[in-house]
């Protein structure tokens, strides 16, 4: 990291008091569950349907089908890494590439093309094409009636997914969600807080770190 971003960062902790409260918490999830995207579930079982929604490179997928013997449906539109999905798990039967988005309805969306954080929501620099999906018939067309786990990172995604999937009545077929959260802008706050609203209904949050990481667990789970 350059001396520059660094002098960057220390001036923000000093003078703004969200980006603080930011930091204490980005340290404390860390601590509790290490550097990168959860991994760590209980009650996972052998043939288990996992959804990686946002799944970039694919390691998180690669890591869960390693680790709990699950099949996992990883879904990626950025075409680049879409295309490298595909290659990484062809001919595997327990890692299945889709190169698209799920949302609430079939369109086109144009992305950034900033590695992980490639997003629709930001369009400065170089951009791709990619495409998303009605998540019902996605659903429909893989048999999905029950996801152990989903982990969403869709930079700025969830807050057309999760509505699609509480509307539908499909969030009843969600185990366990790890999601993050994403704030682009002030609104996104009040976006956020209506969702989680909305998914206490059905799912209870075991643990949150705002605009890090949360994970929800379906009422009654037990796990």
């Amino acid at each position: 990291m350059s001396i520059g971003s660094e002098l960057r960062k220390a001036w923000r902790i000093l003078t703004d008091p969200a980006y603080r409260v930011f930091r204490a918490d980005y340290k404390a999830f860390r601590a509790a569950h290490g550097r990168g995207t959860p991994e760590s579930y209980t009650g996972l079982l052998p043939g288990d349907v996992v959804l990686d929604v946002g799944g970039y490179h694919g390691d998180w997928a690669e890591a869960m089908a390693a680790r709990y013997a699950v099949k996992v449906h990883v879904f990626e539109p950025h075409p680049r890494f879409a295309e490298m999905i595909a290659d990484r798990f062809a001919g595997r039967e327990d890692v299945v590439a889709h190169g698209f988005a799920i949302g609430s309805s079939n369109c086109e969306l144009t992305l950034s093309d900033d590695e992980n954080a490639s997003s629709a929501f930001v369009t400065d620099g170089p951009t791709a094409k990619g495409v998303v999906r009605d998540v019902r018939e996605v659903f429909d067309e893989l048999g999905i009636e029950r996801v152990a786990v989903a982990k969403i990172n869709i930079e700025g995604g969830e807050y057309d997914l999760l509505p699609a999937l509480i509307d539908a009545g499909l969030i009843d077929r969600f185990d366990r969600l790890t999601v993050q959260f994403h704030k682009f802008s002030e609104g996104d706050r009040a976006r956020r807080d209506a969702i989680r609203e909305d998914l206490a209904k059905t799912h209870d949050c075991v643990w949150c770190y705002p605009f890090i990481w949360e994970e929800w667990h379906r009422q009654g789970l037990g796990v």
